[in-house]
């Protein structure tokens, strides 16, 4: 019998979110029979998670810079990868992608039977514009860039992500490759075309509404705010003759704020806040138009989940997001922070109900599209892409 691959997986959260779903899903669905598969997350706040493969907490492991715990992090991660032994580590996101791998480089430099672990990094975007200031960056951008020194594979989720960081001097270009973020296409597909009618009444959605809708962490990156001007805009400047609801779901630490903003704006009939939500398929199913207007935004799994339910979608043109909705064809995108321009595309939808149909027709086509035998942003086209990197290093490191 072949000797199993043994890969650790280290990511700093299992909390809701793209990054923590693709993460468990990879543990789950990667072939047993051929892969050992070891987690390490930090605290999180989702309960119940039922993790049916090996895994470690660390209570130390979290999102924030915390010296003293990001150290106690490091060594925690240092001894479970020297006790595991493993052929492969791969991290993802920015804390753990650095603690993790310069505890595997010092692991790999120590022990002479550890040399040959091989590392593998996924960003889940990158953290180089739209998240902090101008210090701030500089340091996280010449961390990546040393930390990519040290690293084997980069894996971005969209060759928008794979080009910038190559720009901004992350990694060579024979380091990175792309796995896109894997969606349940199967799940998404059966809610396609539902109008959930206790949805409907909880949100009471009369018959006829267009409703536009984002979902999104309700962070400045994900600039939510700007959404709001833009309805703002769509209310004061345009002749309304269509009954509109807006919904923004999810939750985070702007919530407050833009609520307080909507409130002062006297459009709290007309905006719906949900907050955290487990039903976000069927809540992107009752919309019309899908909105995201990130500055920032490595892919955007829920952008892929609209289009597979053929709705249209408003976005901005930053990172990832134009490798995935194509502009004038499955949806219009326009520059971030530019809140009239956002409310000039969303009013183009409002008013040509046979442009948004179009639209949202490609955008299943577009998704729907196969690569390497399957549907391009399917979770099993992401877990054939993983097994193909995975098997090319651990042949060379046995060769």
């Amino acid at each position: 019998m072949l000797k199993k691959i043994k890969v650790i997986h280290i990511i700093t959260r299992l909390d809701k979110g793209g990054s923590a779903e693709n993460v468990i899903l990879t543990c789950q669905k990667l072939d047993k029979k051929k892969y050992d598969v070891v987690l390490i997350y930090g605290l999180s706040q989702v309960s119940n998670l039922n993790l049916q493969f090996h895994h470690y907490e660390i209570d130390e492991l979290v999102r924030e810079i915390s010296p003293v715990k990001d150290i106690i992090a490091f060594w925690k991660i240092y001894k479970i990868i020297k006790t595991e032994k493993p052929d492969i580590v791969h991290t993802h996101t920015s804390k753990t992608g650095i603690l993790g791998r310069w505890a595997t480089f010092l692991l790999r430099t120590t022990y002479p039977e550890l040399r040959t672990i091989k590392t593998i990094h996924t960003p889940h975007g990158h953290v180089f514009y739209g998240y902090f200031g101008k210090i701030k960056t500089t340091i996280f951008l010449l961390i990546e860039k040393l930390t990519a020194k040290i690293t084997d594979k980069l894996l971005a989720l969209t060759e928008g992500e794979k080009n910038e960081s190559i720009k901004f001097g992350v990694g060579k270009l024979n380091q990175w490759e792309i796995v896109p973020s894997g969606v349940d296409y199967d799940y998404v597909k059966s809610k396609i075309g539902i109008k959930n009618e206790k949805l409907l009444k909880e949100l009471n959605i009369q018959k006829g509404t267009i409703v536009i809708g984002t979902v999104a962490r309700l962070e400045p990156v994900k600039g939510v705010r700007y959404f709001i001007e833009a309805i703002k805009l769509i209310y004061s400047s345009f002749v309304l003759n269509y009954p509109l609801l807006f919904l923004i779901v999810g939750d985070g630490s702007e919530r407050k704020k833009l609520e307080q903003e909507v409130k002062k704006s006297e459009l709290q009939k007309k905006i719906i806040f949900t907050g955290m939500r487990d039903d976000v398929e069927e809540l992107i199913s009752l919309m019309d138009i899908y909105v995201q207007p990130s500055l920032n935004e490595g892919m955007g799994k829920t952008i892929v989940i609209a289009q597979l339910l053929g709705k249209p979608v408003v976005s901005t043109k930053v990172q990832g997001i134009p490798s995935i909705v194509l502009d004038n064809y499955t949806g219009l995108l326009v520059n971030p922070k530019d809140s009239f321009s956002l409310a000039e595309a969303i009013i183009k939808l409002i008013k040509d109900e046979k442009l948004r149909l179009t639209m949202g027709h490609n955008a299943q086509l577009w998704v729907n599209k196969l690569v390497d035998n399957y549907p391009q942003f399917s979770v099993q086209r992401m877990i054939y892409l993983l097994d193909k990197f995975y098997t090319q290093l651990y042949t060379k490191t046995i060769q």
